[in-house]
């Protein structure tokens, strides 16, 4: 009772309230990232053991992450190990000691609770709408618009369902814009280790993108782009030599990260195992690493086609075929990952009217009224990383399904919010002098 008592007393003193306001002031993006984790993690967290019982992709994905943390026995996947091992890893920090066998859609997972499987892509999830916030501020977007750009990933039911399962794309995407945004806070920073430290932070984060799914490598390249760009004479030129600097921190950070995961795919699965078809290890990590590699891309180019829930690369935006991922024993419930057709169809439109604006302003050399004194925003890298994620999967003929256009989905909407942000729909204010006018 005593403590209670000062507690109470220490937020009754005078300036308690003062304090707090001028603490959000001089961070005035907290307000808004604390209320869309807050949201973010309601959403992906909150009931994360249903259903309890194995959905989708998490056939195969569960397995592969049990052999990590559980049974040690050696299996071949298509796709590079580093988001497995993050959610073998989490899974065997909170006690996961393996029993599912991860055969079928709906096997029960009985006595074991699902979330310590689930908990590091949902956790991925859940972070991603607060890293397209720093982004779209990063971009020149005001505080209301890059909110509002957080609050469509928040809100999409496609992304939600991806996330809250043993998947891939949440620690993909994360990773993948994540790197984006430290290495704009490098070419923003102050001092000389800030600089050193976001790149090399940038170039893990890239290395966890590409180790996940090899569609990282679209970052790679954006990155590589940006580098290159700042070579060229102009108010933010590098220089030479700073710019080979800086590529050395980025390639330093993302070839460790790989090369830690391989090295730890190849010491944790130590037995027998059906992935010994495809030849068992040499123990030689060079050797092994090249020699999965091709295995790798061969088995991507022979994936069977077509899938059931397979669809092509140009239905995607318009969410034609949804996939199926679970439905109850008495088919009572069904689940599917089917997109907010407000993100989904309302920004593609968005978009192409953006991009249509922006051509018809570059060939008559006129652009809408924006707000006064608001900089023109860095359309040009969402664009181009809108086209390269997007672009190379229309000549790809294995399999494809909805959700490899999660990548470029999000690289759209960041267009549409910049472009709505320049031309005025939201006030330059903060988030509280936001109104209908």
């Amino acid at each position: 009772m005593h403590s209670n008592n000062n507690t109470q007393a220490a937020l009754n003193r005078p300036g308690w309230l003062e304090k707090s306001s001028a603490a959000l002031r001089a961070r005035p993006n907290a307000l808004p990232l604390l209320i869309l984790l807050l949201l973010s993690a309601a959403v992906h967290l909150v009931g994360l053991s249903h259903p309890r019982s194995v959905v989708f992709d998490e056939v195969h994905f569960g397995s592969f992450s049990s052999a990590y943390c559980c049974n040690h026995e050696y299996f071949f996947d298509p796709h590079p190990p580093h988001a497995k091992l993050l959610i073998a890893g989490t899974a065997r920090l909170l006690g996961f000691e393996g029993g599912v066998a991860f055969d079928h859609i709906g096997e029960s997972f009985g006595e074991f609770s699902p979330v310590p499987m689930r908990l590091a892509p949902a956790l991925a999830g859940a972070l991603l709408p607060l890293i397209i916030f720093v982004l779209l501020r990063q971009l020149g977007a005001a505080q209301a618009a890059a909110f509002f750009g957080g609050l469509l990933l928040v809100f999409d039911n496609a992304l939600a369902i991806h996330t809250r399962g043993i998947s891939l794309d949440g620690i993909l995407l994360a990773a993948t814009f994540g790197a984006l945004c430290l290495y704009l806070a490098a070419e923003k920073a102050t001092t000389t280790r800030q600089w050193v430290l976001f790149s090399f932070l940038s170039g893990c984060a890239a290395g966890l993108a590409v180790g996940t799914k090899f569609t990282g490598l679209v970052i790679v390249g954006l990155i590589g782009l940006c580098l290159l760009l700042r070579v060229w004479p102009g108010k933010n030129r590098l220089g030479f030599k700073p710019m080979l600097r800086q590529a050395g921190l980025l390639l330093a950070g993302a070839i460790l990260v790989y090369l830690v995961g391989w090295a730890l795919h190849f010491s944790l699965l130590s037995k027998p195992g059906p992935g010994d078809i495809w030849g068992v290890p040499t123990g030689n990590l060079v050797t092994d690493i090249v020699k999965i590699h091709g295995q790798m891309f061969s088995a991507h180019a022979d994936l069977p086609d077509p899938h059931q829930y397979g669809s092509p690369w140009w239905s995607w935006p318009l969410m034609k075929r949804p996939i199926f991922f679970w439905n109850s024993s008495d088919s009572a419930a069904l689940m599917y990952s089917v997109g907010n057709p407000l993100v989904w169809w309302g920004g593609t439109l968005m978009f192409v009217v953006v991009l249509v604006n922006l051509m018809l302003a570059r060939v008559t050399n006129l652009m809408p009224p924006s707000v006064p004194g608001r900089q023109r925003p860095r359309f040009w890298l969402p664009i181009v990383g809108f086209v390269a994620a997007y672009a190379p999967l229309a000549g790809v003929s294995r399999v494809l399904f909805m959700y490899h256009y999660f990548t470029a989905l999000i690289f759209s909407l960041i267009v549409v919010v910049l472009w709505l942000d320049y031309v005025g729909w939201m006030r330059t204010d903060g988030l509280r002098q936001q109104r209908v006018s």
